[in-house]
């Protein structure tokens, strides 16, 4: 049988730090994992990749009081892997990941041995890509910084956050510009809302559409406009 281990953070920052990717198998009802055996199989979870193993589970309910942000986080890592992957109800499921946990093939457990090898050897290539592909929006980013073009760091850094990837060092990078960004708009809105200047609020809210900034700007133009009410008895 294949080295199965459990998913959680030391087995991640075990595959991170030797960049060994990661074969993810989402047991059916039945926990079919017997479906993938063999010296093959044995062989590739001890040399060429981590097979970790999530149970069963037919919950694909969020959790209510989870946070929404646009910021990606770790899928792997989540309280219910199985609705963080999108995994059908019943059906059992292997996923190739990179050493963070992002997906890049998925398939059954009827994959025979050499197939499944392949996708795991071509996850370095696919990795190496992507991360060159998102380094040049960080670049961008960092380009608008300089000019002091707020609305275009966030375009460049949220491109990033598109795939919901983790881990790699130009989403870290675009995490961290994010947010730095957020803390000084939140300053700034909190002044604007001092001074009542909901004008400064609407150019504001131009430029945080789809971040996690977007309600409160809207919230913080009602404030504001509230006030900026004039008494009209006393003129204040």
């Amino acid at each position: 049988m294949p080295s199965w281990q459990k998913t959680g953070s030391e087995s991640i920052e075990s595959a991170a730090a030797d960049q060994r990717p990661i074969v993810l198998y989402f047991a059916d009802e039945n926990d079919s994992e017997f479906e993938i055996y063999g010296d093959d199989f044995a062989e590739l979870s001890r040399a060429g990749a981590m097979f970790m193993k999530v149970a069963y589970t037919d919950d694909r309910e969020a959790s209510p009081w989870t946070e929404e942000s646009v910021v990606p986080t770790s899928k792997l890592l989540s309280e219910n892997p199985s609705l963080a992957y999108d995994i059908p109800v019943g059906k059992a499921t292997v996923l190739v990941c990179d050493w963070y946990g992002n997906e890049f093939y998925r398939t059954d457990t009827k994959v025979r041995c050499d197939k499944l090898q392949a996708m795991v050897e071509k996850v370095a290539d696919l990795v190496e890509k992507e991360i060159s592909k998102l380094q040049k929006n960080v670049d961008k980013a960092k380009e608008y910084a300089e000019k002091e073009d707020t609305k275009n760091v966030l375009k460049y850094v949220m491109k990033n956050f598109d795939d919901g990837k983790t881990g790699w060092a130009p989403i870290e990078e675009s995490i961290r510009m994010y947010h730095e960004v957020m803390d000084e708009l939140r300053a700034q809105k909190e002044e604007m809302v001092q001074k009542g200047d909901v004008d400064g609020l609407k150019e504001m809210a131009k430029v945080v559409k789809k971040t996690d900034l977007e309600k409160e700007v809207d919230e913080a133009m009602e404030e504001a406009a509230r006030i900026n009410v004039t008494d009209p008895k006393t003129g204040k």
